[in-house]
């Protein structure tokens, strides 16, 4: 999910609209940046009947070939089967859930890792809320809950964001906020602990992994990093003069580069041989007409589905949506990347 800074520009700039007249207002306002780049590659994989989910996150299950989807606002996760069937697989507010924002699965394991936070777009909302946080890992044939980690602390502001998993169902999450941070949750010790805060990075968001397994890849405010797993040494990821490599949400590793969701494109950014800097940029989509705040997405195997639409502008200040009949259905976008 985009910082505070981010998703409060985007909200004041956003006009939200039918799907009719989507492309020209949202030309006119939050893809201002990119105008005049129209790169419509992706597909419409599924919709959701749902207006009102505000999703944030998406994962995908090989086994039967089913996706699941995270609501901001209700705190739920729905499960879209192959036939393109939506229904809860975890129920609003269960065991404790708050805003679902990133989601990851595990298939061999058969977990469905989630990290959860008390944000503005949950419903009912209050400012006084202890902005509380946790990973959950719930069972992904049963959908009981296996084990969650929190940090509930008065006065504090907790948001795990996005995690990646190893072969071995260690964690990699990040964490916004109060404490910008890189956490651990080893398969082994099953314990919760800081990585790392990597120097000049701010509101850690999304995080990918080599097939390796030896570097981790972090976005967030001012940038990418790379960082070692086992040490938590970090260097921030450096790119060709323009090439911007900042107002990225989900990052995922593919072939040598970076599949990054940007504030209004998906872009491939490659990389050296040494995984160290961003040799070049390809723009893979931009201004698409469903865009209302692309968040993040899943690779299956050469396609990278992702929530076109978050529509996070909806939330008013007193917490209330917008009318639904001015509101979208989330739309999950497919986009060829080899």
């Amino acid at each position: 999910m985009l910082s505070k800074t981010s998703m409060t520009s985007l909200a004041c700039a956003l006009v939200l609209v039918t799907r009719a007249s989507a492309q020209e207002s949202l030309r006119d306002s939050v893809l201002a940046p990119e105008q005049g780049i129209v790169a419509t590659k992706s597909t419409i994989a599924f919709y959701l009947e749902e207006k009102d989910l505000l999703p944030e996150s998406v994962a995908y299950d090989p086994k039967d070939k089913s996706f699941y989807v995270g609501s901001t606002r209700k705190g739920k996760i729905v499960r879209v089967d192959e036939k393109g069937d939506a229904t809860d697989f975890i129920t609003p507010r269960q065991d404790g859930l708050w805003m679902v924002i990133g989601l990851k699965i595990h298939p061999t394991r058969r977990i469905l890792w989630v990290c959860s936070y008390v944000g503005e777009n949950l419903e009912g909302f209050k400012a006084s809320d202890t902005r509380s946080s946790g990973v959950f890992a719930f069972n992904l044939d049963t959908g009981k809950l296996v084990r969650k980690w929190t940090i509930e602390k008065p006065g504090e502001v907790h948001a795990f964001n996005d995690l990646v998993l190893t072969r071995g169902n260690d964690a990699y999450v990040t964490h916004m906020f109060d404490d910008a941070a890189i956490y651990r949750i080893s398969d082994k010790t099953q314990e919760l602990e800081v990585l790392a805060r990597p120097k000049g990075l701010q509101y850690p968001n999304g995080i990918t992994m080599t097939p390796d397994e030896s570097t981790l890849f972090v976005a967030g405010d001012g940038g990418m990093c790379a960082l070692d797993p086992k040490t938590g040494v970090s260097r921030m990821l450096q790119a060709p003069e323009g090439d911007s490599l900042s107002g990225v949400d989900g990052l995922y590793y593919y072939r040598g580069s970076l599949i990054a969701v940007h504030l209004t494109s998906v872009r491939r950014h490659r990389l050296d041989k040494a995984n160290s800097r961003v040799v070049s940029t390809e723009i893979l989509e931009a201004n698409h007409p469903l865009f209302d705040i692309p968040t993040t997405g899943v690779i299956v195997s050469d396609d990278f589905f992702y929530i076109a639409n978050g529509q996070f502008g909806a939330v008013q200040k007193d917490g209330s949506l917008l009318p639904l009949d001015q509101m979208n259905e989330p739309a999950i976008l497919k986009l060829r990347l080899k």
